[in-house]
């Protein structure tokens, strides 16, 4: 029977405690669109954003965070989608705000504390790392900001719980075997696949902005003076002359100065080179040389090949260190889920954002 009355006792409470909160909320709310436009947007600003059990998170929390992504929207967008931007990243900064409060409360609930020593060793740290030691100016730039000495250490104590507690609920119950790396690697073979690479030169020249013409034969024909120095250029090398040099002497790419060497590229990914000039050099050897290749886009190229690596597979060993730190990222995300969940479902939570 004791334990019965006990159980009903806190069943009891937190009625009354959600009772209690919905009872100020609806005089918050009925205040709020009773005032005049102009105070009822004030109070709307300093107003409740959500309820996490016992505590409020304010509009004023979220619109500090906020504040820096808000400014640089609203210099790149205008209208319906600034809104709807802007108003996603409260919404973002809402929920991890409520996930830190759940993260906290649940905390105390089990009895934790950050003793008084640590806030103030760390504000020693600060005041000696960022101040040079001097603790005046520390309380300055607080003030400037706006914030006190207590929230200042409020903040310090927050952060350490919640640090403690993703170690304790999320980075601590991970452990990642080496069958699970071994897994990784089989299912993602393409990621630690090397493509092959092919060194190559350059020279390029842009088409003329307009056709000359010239008389053979008797007859008037329109031709590119830039695709007949691409011509001579080929007639050069064929005959023995050095790339490089013909690149400085003829080139109109930003390269010419390195004699036309644009480095290793391949067929696919950030160093992949234009399809159209990767299907000239796929077959050539190092020592040769494309023809004068036209592209769609105003272009003379000629390509040397001048070295080349097959494809190759990065041994598991290489990548073993690699793919456990990511193994642990993707299940610590899971477990970090798991474990805000579970809190969530032990919550009371109120959003009116």
């Amino acid at each position: 029977m004791g334990r019965f009355l006990e159980e009903f006792a806190v069943v009891r409470r937190t009625y009354h405690l959600r009772l209690l909160v919905t009872v100020h909320l609806l005089m918050w709310a009925t205040m709020a669109f009773a005032l005049a436009p102009a105070l009822r947007g004030q109070m709307l600003a300093d107003g409740i954003a959500a309820v996490v059990n016992d505590k409020v998170i304010t509009y004023v929390q979220i619109n500090q965070q906020v504040a820096e992504t808000e400014k640089l929207l609203r210099q790149n967008l205008q209208g319906e989608e600034l809104f709807q931007r802007v108003k996603e990243a409260k919404l973002n900064v809402l929920r991890a705000l409520i996930e830190r409060e759940l993260i906290i409360q649940d905390f105390k609930t089990q009895g934790g504390f950050i003793p008084d020593t640590y806030t103030n060793e760390r504000i020693n740290d600060v005041i000696r790392d960022e101040y040079g030691g001097d603790r005046v100016a520390f309380i300055k730039t607080l003030y400037e900001r706006g914030v006190t000495l207590q929230k200042f250490k409020d903040e310090i104590k927050d952060n350490a719980i919640v640090g403690y507690m993703r170690n304790k609920n999320v980075v601590q119950t991970v452990l990642v075997s080496p069958y699970q790396i071994e897994q990784y690697y089989q299912q993602n073979l393409r990621l630690f696949q090397q493509d092959e690479r092919i060194k190559v030169s350059t020279i390029v020249l842009r088409k003329a902005l307009f056709p000359s013409q010239k008389t053979v034969d008797g007859k008037q024909v329109t031709y590119d003076p830039q695709e007949e120095i691409a011509k001579e250029i080929l007639y050069k090398l064929d005959t023995g002359s050095d790339f490089a040099d013909l690149a400085k002497s003829y080139s109109e790419a930003g390269n010419k100065d390195a004699g036309g060497e644009l480095g290793w590229v391949t067929q696919n990914g950030k160093t992949a080179i234009r399809s159209d000039l990767w299907d000239a050099i796929a077959k050539l050897q190092p020592g040769q040389h494309t023809d004068v290749i036209t592209t769609a886009d105003g272009f003379y190229y000629i390509v040397q090949v001048e070295d080349r690596e097959i494809s190759t597979m990065t041994p598991l060993e290489k990548v073993r260190a690699q793919i456990e730190q990511t193994v642990i990222g993707e299940e610590s995300q899971v477990r970090q889920q798991q474990w805000l969940d579970s809190l969530r479902a032990k919550a009371f939570i109120k959003m009116f954002l």
